[in-house]
């Protein structure tokens, strides 16, 4: 995973989707979730992006520590929550100092991990960073999800910077891509990149598989829709799991 990509990519997602999307996760992440946690519960917001979720977790009185492997990602955090700590750090190889009451990883960000093994030691390091008892909260895209998302295309026009997104979806090779083309105005010169973001279909009963693996107990598998509320959460779902307590 190359997350100079999405250092290019922050201030479109700031921008445009992480809003978008905690709008439309919030009345069902409030109503089922946080309930579940004592008052003044210490977070673990796994790939936290630009901060919004850890904004309206601090806004509850949690206290929120947000890991992403993006420094721009973290630099517009700090500046949405400034509450919060943020740490630059790949969950992948290492588990985030704990113990954590619970752990959110939202807006599909399993979907960024490419493999079951990359899955896995993901999910390793969040059973690591939680106290017993502790809950793991997480969101991917089901091949419905991706198919409903295939071929949108997104353009932002800026005095000093254009993006235009398009995605598609590869059911074959289980693959969807953003492919960004950017352009920045800098020192007077349009400059332009192209990159492209991936997501990577996992299958959920592998994810659940997984989970257990790990050690999680205690799984529900949730309707972004239909559980959550979601109105554009279509072939969205929600894992719920606990780390046993002692």
């Amino acid at each position: 995973m190359a997350y100079t990509i999405y250092d290019d990519f922050a201030w479109f997602f700031d921008r445009y989707w992480a809003d978008e999307f905690l709008e439309d996760v919030r009345e069902g992440f409030e109503s089922f979730f946080l309930p579940r946690l004592p008052p003044g519960s210490r977070v673990l917001d796994v790939c936290c992006g630009t901060g919004q979720l850890a904004r309206l977790l601090c806004a509850r009185r949690f206290e929120v520590v947000g890991v992403d492997g993006s420094q721009e990602m973290l630099a517009l955090a700090r500046k949405n929550a400034p509450g919060a700590q943020f740490e630059q750090s790949d969950v992948r190889g290492s588990a985030p100092a704990g113990p954590f009451r619970a752990a959110v990883a939202l807006f599909d960000s399993v979907n960024h991990f490419a493999s079951r093994g990359e899955v896995g030691a993901v999910f390793r390091n969040v059973f690591k960073a939680l106290e017993p008892g502790g809950l793991f909260l997480f969101d991917v895209n089901t091949q419905e999800g991706f198919q409903e998302a295939a071929a949108e295309t997104y353009a932002d026009v800026e005095t000093q910077r254009v993006c235009v997104v398009k995605t598609r979806f590869d059911p074959d090779a289980g693959r969807g891509a953003s492919a960004v083309t950017l352009f920045r105005l800098q020192d007077g010169r349009w400059r332009r990149r192209d990159f492209e973001i991936e997501e990577f279909l996992h299958d959920a009963r592998v994810l659940e598989e997984t989970l257990r693996e790990v050690g999680f107990v205690d799984l529900e598998v949730l309707s972004a829709e239909d559980d959550f509320g979601m109105r554009r959460g279509c072939g969205r779902v929600f894992f719920l799991a606990a780390k046993a307590r002692r």
